[in-house]
């Protein structure tokens, strides 16, 4: 490996004068903010690759203090011993020189061949990262993380791409299938429209002489026309008269026809609104007769009905005993409220004694009662209290129990609906024998190296060929031409031949490894699927064996519960037999028993006695009754029974009052049907004498002689008004007959002759203008000719952008497949590394790293999961960058065996994975150097005191030892 085994700094940045020796493995630089970490790192970089230059935004570092810019660096290598490299200030990067172990000088060259080659992107991409660089990864999005891991783990790829881009955006700007912005699409288009242009004016020069025939002719056809134009005007103006009095002479021939009909009528003055006038009078009387009859009607009928005089009286003496009826009607409301509650108390009582049969309730209230009994039965309720607290607590339990085995009985249930299908079973019984199948795919893919696409000799070649057929084609050379079209042909039979030999049995492995893993996949998580469930319902069913043992046990507590509570009952039901008291007494009655029964007795004896009150009260008030419902011989209530006799006593004497008002109006009513007949006979008589005066018989010939008479009145008045305006135009009789038969015939036929006429002439005076203007146009127009030559200049300008476009896309084509190679042959080995990397740094929370078929990247967890890395946390981030960055460096150890050198690269880590990248550090320092800056102090507890340099006494001595 080559390593760094000194730093001798004569001057740069805030360092002069510095020697740092180094070991081989891990060096830890460690200093505080502002030591000169960076600075150093810088150094190492400036010293290999040369200082930056004004154009390259890096730092230059010269010391503000010292004259002297520059210093040393002794290498190691591998191939050349040990060496020198020193670097001064000089030309733009710095003079540079190398002293070799042998004696040997060299300077730039040289250094190359120590370099393997590398520049300081080349380098940086894969052996130098800080801080800085991976807080950036945060803020990516998906495709620039993903190129950025790409560009770590291949080398070279990063500069192809960034060409290739560079390139298809180049060509894209000059030409685009189907683009209009592009040059290319622009001047073809451009070179469309000239031709066209140059057709047109090559047809437009030829036409001169025509157009000059053509206008004399049409200035002959217009004073033709423009004669005959005055012509028709003036005949116009004639038949305009003449078509103004058609309407009135056809309304004075229509009206003198519709008045021969008519003959002479009369018709009485204002005959209608008379008419109408009377007629609603006599309407309006005789409606009135008709209702003084129908009131008469109904007071003869009142006078028919008389009063009985006998009953009023006996009703006039019922009322006076209203005041008696209530009274006893509320007396027997009270005995009956009071003997209810006494009923309603002796019956709550017999509930709470649990005494419901009747013969049992006349023992009770029979019965007598003394307190040595109550005593005794007192200390009986004591011991069945006690038994049956002790059964309920027995039974609460045993519910839980109970619901608590219904609970794991639906959980097994809802396992056993979540179980593997057939289908998935059948998939777990077939993925051993496909598993074989998947190994020995990987096996075969990791074995194959060998390239799958043309070389980019061959693509350059495509290129060349691409520009000579368009040359040819352009500038008409056919050997050119014949030459490129040669070289395409052999292309094509190349890949040809290529996809022949690579296809096949490879691309059908292919397509099957990647669904053997898309269903190593599947069966992953299907297998963690069916642990689950299978842990699952283990736990169940020993949860459900626990409780059946308790529910067993608690059945066995209840029955001996249930025995003690039994045996106590039967003693109190034969204590309470001696006392005749049966069946289930509510247990809160229990300790009140022997007063329960005192009170009941009393209230039977105040039942009785409201019994008998009762009783008497009621024959009183249904003798009454009786008497009421024989004068009112009718059913009443007994609420209600007063209000109805004293309605119909009220009723009764105003029948009589009523009786002499109806005489009076009925005489009223016979004088005023008079009057009313008197005026209906006289609106009669008024009628026919203006049905007589009209000739007419009826009412609707009345209307029908008015409206002929208003149509006849109507008719004159028109007639008089258009003969007047006929006597104003002055139109003999003879023309105004002529005029009615054939006006409108040759008012049409001239309109439509000035019409076509003014159509014509507009037509000649358009198509002699355009003329005019063409005839001048071509008279002075010079376009042609510049058109022609503005036409060869854009085909000269057309030639250069293709041959430009047909370069770029050859070099584009050929630095894509070669990114392609780069990645099927590279990638694959330096993932093989990454993933026992990328596995250690997590500890073991991702398995592997691998390309997605879209090109993302993606890690697959533990459990089977796979994340996009953007998804991933900012340290997992990190950790995938250093394991591509590690695992690239393994596979060029022998090609570029540079040292890592690293800026504090690992703040975001946990103590846990800060622990595995110490120990991946350890492993990679046994195969190159490793130069790791830092400030901070805790990362110092993982490494030996010989590894350590302090930075902090750069600043009081010359060298710095290790510390």
């Amino acid at each position: 490996m080559l390593t760094i085994q000194k730093i001798h700094i004569y001057g740069f940045g805030k360092h002069e004068n510095i020697i740092i020796p180094l070991q081989d493995g891990v060096t830890i630089f460690y200093g505080m903010n502002e030591a000169g970490k960076t600075t150093i790192q810088q150094f190492i970089l400036q010293m290999l690759f040369g200082f930056p230059t004004k154009q390259q935004s890096q730092r230059k570092y010269e010391p503000k203090t010292s004259p002297k810019f520059g210093g040393q660096l002794t290498l190691l290598h591998p191939t050349y011993g040990q060496c020198t490299i020193e670097r001064v200030k000089g030309k733009a990067t710095g003079d540079v020189k190398v002293y070799m172990e042998d004696g040997t000088k060299g300077h730039d060259e040289l250094l190359a061949k120590l370099l393997y080659g590398y520049s300081r992107a080349s380098f940086e991409a894969i052996f130098s990262f800080s801080l800085h660089e991976l807080q950036g990864i945060e803020k990516m999005s998906e495709d620039e993380l993903t190129h950025l891991l790409l560009a770590s783990g291949t080398t070279g790829i990063h500069q192809l791409s960034t060409l290739e881009k560079k390139l298809d955006k180049e060509a894209g700007e000059l030409f685009k299938k189907s683009g209009k912005l592009p040059l290319i699409n622009q001047k073809i288009e451009h070179l469309k429209q000239l031709e066209k242009t140059i057709k047109k004016e090559q047809a437009t020069i030829h036409t001169f002489e025509d157009k000059s025939i053509k206008l004399q002719q049409l200035e002959h056809k217009l004073q033709h026309l423009y004669k005959r134009q005055k012509a028709l005007q003036q005949e116009w103006q004639q038949l305009t008269i003449m078509k103004q009095a058609l309407p009135l002479l056809q309304q004075q021939e229509a009206l003198q026809q519709s008045l021969k009909s008519y003959t002479h009528i009369q018709f009485p003055t204002e005959g209608i609104r008379r008419y109408e006038q009377i007629k609603d009078r006599l309407t309006h009387e005789t409606l009135q007769l008709k209702q003084l009859e129908e009131q008469c009607h109904t007071l003869q009928n009142k006078l028919q009905s008389t009063a009985d005089e006998q009953a009023i009286e006996e009703m006039a003496r019922l009322l006076h005993k209203e005041a008696t009826w209530n009274q006893l009607l509320v007396k027997e409301q009270n005995y009956k409220d009071e003997l209810f509650v006494i009923e309603q108390d002796i019956e709550a009582q017999f509930r709470l004694l649990g005494v419901q049969d009747k013969e049992a309730q006349a023992i009770v209230l029979e019965g007598t009662v003394s307190l040595q009994q109550e005593e005794q039965f007192q200390r009986q309720l004591t011991v069945i209290s006690t038994a049956e607290e002790e059964l309920k607590f027995y039974l609460q339990s045993l519910e839980q129990i109970h619901e608590e085995l219904d609970s794991i009985a639906r959980q097994k249930k809802r396992l056993e609906q979540e179980s593997l299908t057939a289908e998935e079973e059948h998939i777990l019984a077939q993925w051993p024998q496909r598993k074989r199948r998947l190994e020995q795919l990987r096996h075969v893919k990791s074995q194959r190296s060998k390239p799958k696409q043309p070389t980019l000799f061959i693509f350059l070649v495509l290129a060349i060929s691409i520009v000579a057929v368009l040359y040819g084609v352009l500038e008409k050379n056919w050997a050119v031409f014949a030459i490129g079209a040669i070289l395409s042909v052999l292309f094509l039979l190349f890949l040809k031949q290529a996809k022949q030999v690579d296809d096949g049995p490879q691309e059908h492995n292919h397509q099957l490894l990647k669904e053997l893993e898309r269903e190593e996949h599947i069966v992953q998580e299907l297998l963690m699927k069916k642990q689950r469930l299978e842990d699952r319902l283990a736990l169940a069913i020993e949860q459900q064996r626990d409780k059946e043992h308790q529910y067993a046990q608690l059945e066995h507590k209840i029955q001996q519960a249930e025995q003690l509570s039994a045996e106590a009952n039967q003693l109190l039901q034969n204590f309470l037999k001696r006392f005749r008291l049966e069946g289930n007494i509510p247990r809160k009655l229990l300790p009140e028993l022997f007063m329960r029964i005192r009170a009941v007795q009393e209230l039977e004896v105040k039942r009785t006695s409201m019994v008998k009150l009762l009783q008497a009260l009621q024959k009183d008030k249904d003798e009454l009754y009786e008497i009421l419902l024989q004068v009112l011989q009718k059913e009443y209530s007994e609420q209600e029974i007063f209000m109805q006799l004293r309605s119909f006593y009220l009723a009764s004497q105003q029948a009589q009052q009523q009786l002499l008002q109806t005489k009076e109006q009925l005489a009223l009513l016979v004088a005023k049907m008079q009057e009313v007949q008197s005026l209906v006979l006289n609106y009669e008589l008024e009628i026919e004498q203006l049905l007589t005066s009209a000739n007419v018989a009826s009412e609707n010939a009345f209307y029908e002689a008015f409206a002929q008479f208003q149509q006849q009145q109507k008719l004159q008045s028109e007639l008089q008004t258009i003969e007047q305006q006929l006597a104003s135009l002055d139109i003999p009789e003879h023309k105004s007959r002529l005029a009615i038969e054939q006006l409108h015939s040759n008012i049409q036929a001239l309109e439509e002759e000035r019409k076509a006429l003014q159509e014509e002439i507009d037509c000649c005076l358009e198509e002699r203008a355009t003329l005019q203007i063409e005839k001048e146009q071509l008279l002075n127009d010079e376009k042609y000719g510049l058109l022609l030559q503005h036409f060869e200049q854009e085909k000269a300008l057309l030639q250069q952008l293709l041959a430009q476009w047909a370069t770029k896309k050859a070099l584009a084509t050929a630095i894509h497949e070669t990114l392609f190679r780069l990645r099927e042959e590279k990638l694959p080995h330096v993932m093989a590394q990454v993933n026992a990397i990328f596995h250690s740094l997590t500890g073991g929370r991702y398995d592997k790293l691998f390309i997605h078929e879209e090109g993302y990247f993606e890690a697959q967890s533990q459990s089977g999961l796979r994340y996009h890395v953007a998804e991933l946390s900012q340290a997992t981030k990190e950790q995938v960058y250093i394991a591509l960055r590690m695992a690239l460096a393994k596979t060029l150890a022998t090609s570029a065996p540079f040292p890592f050198i690293m800026d504090d690269p690992f703040v975001h880590f946990d103590r846990n994975r800060t622990h595995k990248m110490v120990q991946l550090m350890k492993e990679v320092g046994y195969e190159r150097q490793i130069l790791y800056f830092t400030c901070h102090e805790g990362m110092l507890e993982f490494w030996q005191k010989e590894q350590i340099v302090d930075l902090g006494a750069l600043a009081n001595e010359r060298g710095v030892t290790s510390t």
